[in-house]
């Protein structure tokens, strides 16, 4: 399984789940309406709000070694400092973990260095 695949099957089951998510296409790209302007560097690659309570969450999925970029770290801390719900998944359970409220970019530690 890619990235890809994972985020959309995250983004499907979060939403079976009754949550509302959004999958980010964060890249640079050139086109008509954007001219590379765009989300900010960092910017997780699903987003939404839990159905319980309306908190939002952000999730930057990885897949096998893959580790966040400096700009991601930074955005989860500041959306931690913010009490948004965040982290980063290398599979459902661990997305499904973060939209709980149980996993965290502060749960990581060294592992994401």
């Amino acid at each position: 399984m890619n990235e890809l695949e994972l985020q959309k099957q995250i983004k499907q089951e979060l939403r079976r789940l009754g949550h509302k998510c959004w999958q980010v296409d964060s890249g640079k790209k050139l086109t008509h309406k954007t001219r590379g302007q765009g989300l900010e560097k960092g910017f997780p690659d699903l987003f939404g709000a839990r159905s319980t309570d309306g908190k939002l969450f952000f999730v930057e999925v990885k897949i096998g070694k893959g580790k966040p970029s400096d700009d991601q770290i930074k955005f989860l801390k500041a959306a931690e400092d913010n009490k948004i719900l965040n982290g980063v998944a290398w599979n459902l359970e661990q997305a499904i973990e973060i939209v709980n409220g149980e996993r965290s970019i502060k749960n990581l530690g060294g592992k994401i260095r």
